[in-house]
């Protein structure tokens, strides 16, 4: 019996249906032909690039119940509210809920009155033995943020490197991996961890035109903080920056404070329900600059953001490629900018791919899209090429 029921037709018309879009993206057939035909597919498209949609269709179109893997509680909670308002049955499992909602979702998907559930990476092993015990098939396992399998799988999350084995007890269903961005070594990690060596590659450009980069050369963090001041100062629009810890990242939000700039902080380190409270007022532009870790990230789903600023050089090439491509997700004209100091890299941890990007007098652009494996790109905006003038989008 087929995972699916129906093919591209069938999508397309639920495409109208229930999401109100006209058409898919030509990267979005690539991925949902082979899945809809019952092959596991990685997806490696950029930040604004529909990847939700992969999976979120299908699970209206799969026998059983589609299972999506998310490391970020806000995320998850924005991407089920939308579902709901599309009276598409979804719900969440987090560390937010209280111990009787969480009976409650699980009731509900044991039942199959859920399409779609989804899950933080900790709580996916009791959940795994729930669902495998009661016979509730999963037609649809979704993995978000893939690129976690890599860079948290042996540290900060674990239960990464054991999605193989969750995937064996439900029975192996077909699985959709997603990520903004994944070099050839980290897809061939990825599906490896997975156990799905076969599955369709589907890689689009890494290429974000509207999108200006910037880096900026300091001598000591005083001028640096007096940078990312006036670069805040200088913009009509939402501001994210970056930093490598959670100290700084209060002590940048207290110094911003002071000046009568709005801005909160978001780490690890803060409670589940601050962060929450954090990232509504984000996205409601009552606190228009959040000062967030770089290692822990933020997954936020606001379009608006026109400077994506880092108080140095995160580790990974991948890394700071997430983070600042959370800038100009509408398309919209956005600046992203790297203020650091040669003693940045004296603690060794940033990898030798940030320090040619930061050091390195070849176009921004092109540097960062050929650590992905593309070249040839026009450049549309970088110091280097003299195309980083900047203008708010309109």
């Amino acid at each position: 019996m087929a995972t699916f029921t129906g093919g591209l037709s069938r999508a397309r018309e639920l495409l109208g249906e229930r999401f109100g879009h006209a058409s898919f993206r030509v990267h979005q057939l690539k991925v949902l032909g082979p899945l809809l035909a019952g092959r596991s597919v990685l997806a490696v498209l950029p930040t604004g690039a529909g990847k939700s949609l992969c999976y979120q269709l299908p699970a209206l179109m799969a026998r059983g119940l589609t299972l999506v893997v998310s490391p970020l509680i806000s995320l998850m909670q924005d991407q089920v509210t939308a579902l709901r308002r599309r009276a598409i049955p979804a719900a969440y499992l987090n560390s937010l809920l209280s111990a009787g909602e969480r009976r409650a979702i699980l009731d509900a998907a044991l039942s199959g009155s859920l399409a779609l559930l989804y899950c933080a990476p900790e709580r996916l092993g009791s959940l795994v033995r729930r669902l495998s015990r009661a016979g509730r098939e999963v037609s649809l396992l979704a993995v978000d943020e893939a690129h976690c399998i890599v860079e948290w799988g042996n540290e900060f999350r674990p239960v990464y490197r054991r999605l193989d084995r969750y995937r064996y007890l439900l029975g192996d269903p077909v699985t959709i991996a997603l990520t903004g961005s994944a070099t050839p070594e980290t897809r061939a990690e990825i599906l490896r961890v997975l156990r799905i060596p076969q599955a369709e590659i589907v890689v689009t450009s890494f290429d974000r035109p509207n999108l200006v980069f910037r880096v900026e050369r300091v001598r000591d963090d005083r001028e640096r903080f007096t940078r990312i001041r006036e670069l805040i100062r200088g913009v009509d629009g939402p501001v994210i920056v970056y930093t490598p810890t959670r100290r700084l990242t209060e002590l940048v939000t207290r110094a911003l404070l002071r000046m009568g700039i709005r801005a909160a902080p978001y780490h690890a380190g803060l409670s589940a329900r601050t962060r929450h409270r954090v990232l509504r007022a984000f996205l409601a532009d009552h606190a228009p600059v959040v000062v967030a870790t770089s290692a822990f990230g933020m997954g936020i789903d606001k379009p608006d953001v026109r400077r994506v600023l880092h108080w140095g050089p995160p580790r990974t090439v991948e890394a700071y490629y997430q983070e600042a491509g959370r800038a100009g997700r509408d398309g919209g004209r956005s600046e992203c900018v790297m203020v650091w100091r040669p003693s940045d890299f004296e603690w060794g941890d940033a990898a030798a791919g940030m320090r040619r990007y930061v050091e390195g007098r070849a176009c921004r652009r092109n540097t960062l899209l050929a650590y992905f494996g593309e070249r040839g790109a026009a450049c549309s905006g970088c110091d280097v090429c003299g195309l980083g003038s900047w203008r708010p989008s309109t």
